[in-house]
């Protein structure tokens, strides 16, 4: 693991103990068994580090195409919750500390792109596709939303299924 790493997994460490406000570049330097130097050759401070380690999973997100283009919508929402399910414990710490607007802001960032090949197909006008873009985007936002909201109980089977009834009806 590079320092980088270890300074996030020291970040989320330290959220499992203390609220984000009340966290110190020492603590995460502590929890990563770094020194606050070397804490500040690769952030500036603590928020960096949790953009940083958001941007890093939509970039993992993005590396598999089966996370965001399949032939129905419940196969796509199944892949987008087997993804997440796998971080729901860094998302319930982001929920806790009232931070779930940093995965927002990536959702934003990389949702709209990553369906560009849905956009297209329906051959929209650019202005039609901005808000389509937008309408994807806040439909898979609300749904993790609400999801880590309610404990992140139900598997992504279990997702799929509901989200595919609803969107069938």
């Amino acid at each position: 693991m590079g320092k980088e790493a270890e300074i996030i997994t020291g970040l989320f460490e330290a959220m499992k103990v203390d609220d984000f406000s009340l966290i110190t570049v020492t603590q995460i330097a502590q929890e990563a068994d770094i020194g606050r130097k070397t804490f500040y050759r690769y952030f500036k401070n603590k928020e960096e580090v949790l953009e940083r380690s958001v941007e890093l999973l939509f970039m993992e997100y993005a590396a598999f195409e089966k996370n965001y283009f399949a032939s129905d919508y419940e196969t796509l929402l199944y892949y987008h919750f087997a993804f997440w399910r796998k971080y729901s414990k860094q998302l319930k710490l982001l929920y806790k500390n009232d931070l779930m607007f940093y995965a927002f802001r990536q959702y934003q960032n990389h949702v709209p792109k990553l369906n560009a090949a849905y956009i297209r197909q329906d051959k929209l006008s650019p202005n039609a596709a901005k808000y389509a873009k937008a309408f994807t985007t806040g439909i898979f936002w609300s749904i993790l939303y609400t999801w880590v909201e309610n404990g992140a109980r139900e598997t992504p089977t279990e997702l799929a299924k509901i989200c595919s009834d609803f969107l069938s009806h």
